[in-house]
């Protein structure tokens, strides 16, 4: 697929490099900089430098022969720019857009669609925070979750702690603790385990599972001792990251959401005059307001500030005064290393991660429906719809140990007609069928990918 990526940000940079890895065609826009130049030397790609709400520029870029556009600059009304244009003059079929003003997204469903700003799918970064923290606060002790199937089935991700009831037995026992369960992967000091069936399980194990959700939660109880999440959460603001868990999470928590900017906390304020969230305007590492607030009372604390190292240490200082569940966003890999190190801090979550994910769930239509990046990028799991029928497909009436896989692919549970099934090496491959698989290794996505896709002469079945 011929792609134009419009931002060389963070985000867009990740998103060229799993695109150059997955076989696409990948131009990437932005305007002079020395980092612009960096990505051209490092990626197997194509970099035009240049306004990109400039016609001229996008027709640089190949805007007439491209499939899809995602823009994804730190500047709202640039990637709205960016898509109309596109639209207008070179009519790119599909384009994708990040979008984070409250404004926009509160209106998105007027203002974005084919009879309005012709952008197709808007990827909010501040929702796709919000969606994480909800998961996390569903299961609590997990390290990482995602739904997959319609939110049928789960994958979770767990560090194995004392007090886990199958601490010390096989690992293949969490596969018989309740009901349907799939045991995906355990990474030991951060390394893939093989051949699982002989393994026992340690204090340390970070363990990822696919279970029914209704089962997953008692799944972790089998791993971590599970703690009760409370009524009480308090969040360290500044972000606008910051202000959307707080509005998701006053639907069911009492929240205390702290701005340490006076003039921010004042134009904020009415977006939470009607909602169940106290806004307190001051810096959430003062020993003496956390004292004086009781703010170490909490149940769970979030820090949600837009810089890392604020987050690490406020993380930090309110567990070690009282053990609360803490939850740290964390951008960059180095601050995230650093934070696992420490084993400190109860979850990580990264908004790098869910905004690639989001995208490229949108990009990759190839059978794939959803993808979630683990473990800073190096671990995927995706849900795949098996397509076509025997003579014009790869995996149709074969059984997964008749397939020539790479080491560390595992699938997890099936859904045909609305029964879950636990995927074992007998297995068969049959039309119609949601599965979801987990990758040790990010670089098989492409060989997986291309395995599940339909010979070209296949045509889907009309229903």
């Amino acid at each position: 697929m011929r792609i134009i990526i419009v931002g060389a940000t963070i985000v867009g940079t990740d998103l060229a490099e799993y695109l150059v890895q997955a076989g696409h065609a990948v131009t990437l826009i932005d305007n002079p900089s020395e980092e612009l130049a960096q990505i051209a030397n490092r990626l197997d790609l194509r970099v035009v430098q240049g306004d990109p709400t400039w016609p001229s520029v996008l027709r640089e870029a190949g805007a007439r022969n491209t499939e899809l556009l995602v823009a994804t600059s730190p500047n709202d009304e640039v990637n709205i720019a960016v898509c109309s244009v596109a639209s207008a003059l070179f009519n790119i079929p599909r384009k994708i857009a990040r979008m984070r003003a409250p404004d926009f997204l509160s209106e998105a469903d007027k203002l974005f669609g084919e009879q309005a700003i012709p952008i197709d799918h808007v990827i909010s970064p501040e929702h796709l925070m919000a969606d994480a923290v909800v998961e996390l606060m569903n299961f609590p002790g997990a390290i990482a979750v995602n739904n997959f199937a319609n939110d049928r089935l789960t994958v979770a991700g767990v560090t194995c702690s004392a007090g886990g009831k199958l601490i010390g037995a096989q690992i293949l026992d969490l596969e018989n603790y309740d009901g349907k369960c799939k045991v995906l992967a355990v990474f030991r000091n951060g390394k893939p385990l093989t051949k699982l069936e002989n393994q026992t399980l340690i204090l340390g194990d970070d363990v990822f599972f696919c279970a029914e959700r209704l089962r997953a939660l008692n799944l972790l109880s089998a791993l971590i001792p599970l703690r009760p999440n409370g009524k009480n959460v308090v969040i360290q603001g500044g972000s606008h990251i910051a202000d959307a868990i707080a509005l998701r999470l006053s639907q069911r928590y009492k929240v205390k959401l702290i701005e340490p900017d006076a003039k921010r906390a004042a134009r904020i304020s009415d977006r939470f005059r009607n909602s169940a969230v106290e806004l307190y305007c001051a810096d959430a590492s003062n020993m003496d307001f956390v004292i004086e607030e009781k703010l170490f009372q909490t149940d769970t604390f979030i820090a949600a500030s837009p810089q890392e190292e604020s987050n690490i240490m406020a993380s930090l200082m309110v567990q070690r005064v009282n053990k609360v569940r803490t939850i740290a966003i964390i951008r960059q890999h180095s601050f995230q290393d650093i934070a696992i190190a420490g084993n400190e801090i109860d979850a990580i979550i990264s908004p790098r991660e869910a905004i690639i994910s989001a995208l490229l769930s949108h990009i990759l239509q190839e059978g794939v429906l959803k993808m979630r990046i683990f473990r800073q990028g190096q671990s995927e799991a995706l849900e795949l719809l098996v397509q076509g029928e025997k003579r014009s497909s790869h995996v149709v009436g074969r059984k997964i140990d008749d397939l020539n896989l790479p080491n560390g692919v595992s699938f997890g549970l099936a859904i045909r007609d609305k029964l879950v099934i636990k995927m074992d090496e007998n297995y068969v491959f049959t039309d119609g069928d949601h599965i979801v698989v987990f990758l040790n290794d990010r670089k098989h996505m492409r060989t997986l990918v291309k395995l599940f896709k339909p010979r070209p002469f296949w045509l889907p079945r009309w229903s």
